[in-house]
């Protein structure tokens, strides 16, 4: 009886790193990672945490959108390296967590395609101006609502993906599973959350 074997492009989109790992993860990785942020500057979509996103005027240079995304992949990646250090019985490279937390970025590059249509734009200025207003209308027979609500889910289920990557590039490279793997996980990506906001933060200042 033969057992079905898993989809290439399954393997591709859920589990790359199978595949693709190290050197070429981290230019894959990185050449994501910055297509993200110049589409993200093109409707003022900031990733503004290893987690976050967050739409608003395009008041900043292009260079800090491209810098977003680097942090937010240098604060997990490095947290996660110390807490694989801790957590791992066994020695792994370096370059193989770096380039698969680079790769695991990917699906955000979907969030960032998903706001731009003016709809979702337009919508955004709305509920910031409903704000500001004092209002709570939710604005759910405004024309460009479909488009708002239907980008939030692509960008939610594109987060979602993106964690899961990210979990799957820290078990395999470091070589932990089960409750160890989920515990450092789980810490690193809420110590990595705040790092990568407080660095943006006060790099916004300076500006």
């Amino acid at each position: 009886m033969s057992t079905a074997k898993p989809r290439p492009i399954l393997t591709l989109l859920f589990n790359p790193f199978r595949r693709v790992a190290g050197w070429p993860a981290l230019g894959l990785g990185l050449a994501a990672i910055l297509l993200t942020g110049w589409i993200g500057s093109l409707s003022g979509t900031h990733f503004d945490g290893v987690l976050d996103m967050h739409t608003g005027p395009a008041s900043v240079p292009l260079w800090f959108f491209l810098a977003e995304g680097l942090i937010d992949w240098l604060a997990l990646a490095l947290v996660l390296l110390a807490a694989g250090r801790l957590a791992s019985r066994s020695a792994f490279r370096a370059v193989d967590l770096l380039g698969t937390q680079a790769l695991a970025r990917w699906p955000m590059l979907l969030a960032a395609l998903a706001c731009l249509p003016p709809g979702y734009r337009r919508f955004t200025a709305y509920l910031v101006e409903q704000v500001q207003k004092g209002k709570l209308d939710p604005g759910l027979l405004h024309p460009d609502a479909a488009v708002f609500f239907s980008t939030l889910l692509v960008a939610m289920l594109a987060t979602v993906w993106m964690v899961a990557l990210m979990y799957r590039s820290f078990s395999l490279c470091c070589n932990v599973r089960g409750g160890r793997a989920i515990g450092a996980f789980v810490a690193g990506l809420l110590v990595a959350e705040v790092l990568s906001k407080v660095v943006i933060v006060l790099w916004m200042k300076r500006l």
